[in-house]
């Protein structure tokens, strides 16, 4: 008596194999999305911490031209950035009477404390800075 056994996979077997197989792929794509999203903001990061160094820069030329009063506001593009900035003054004196007396200026010598606030974009990604500034 022999029994006629058949080789092969069973229909349950079939569709436990496929759904594991399923489940590696899902899991697999979401790996890869993530870190294709982790990437882009970490691009966008790096590229508005490169722009704010000059954007700083051009912004402490216009303290350096001096003749500032009111609150001081700019915008512009560096590269792909934008950026918006707008000052408030915090402290307006005199320098010390050494600094005076070494200098040879006169007594018509006055300073301001700026507080500057930086807002950078890019894209859908914004940040924002403070840094102080001062004009004579």
């Amino acid at each position: 008596m022999s029994v006629n056994r058949q080789n092969g996979f069973t229909l349950l077997e079939v569709l436990i194999a496929g759904f594991i197989l399923f489940l590696t792929i899902a899991a697999m794509t979401m790996v890869y999305r993530g870190a294709m999203l982790s990437s882009a903001k970490a691009e966008s990061s790096l590229e508005i911490s490169a722009a704010v160094p000059p954007i700083r820069q051009s912004i402490s030329s216009v303290f350096q031209a001096g003749g500032l009063s009111g609150t001081p506001s700019g915008e512009g593009r560096f590269g792909q950035v934008d950026y918006y900035w707008s000052a408030k003054m915090t402290y307006t004196g005199q320098p010390a009477e050494i600094i005076l007396e070494d200098s040879g200026a006169g007594d018509d010598l006055v300073y301001s404390l700026w507080q500057v606030e930086l807002r950078v974009t890019l894209g859908s990604v914004e940040r924002a800075y403070q840094f102080s500034e001062i004009s004579w």
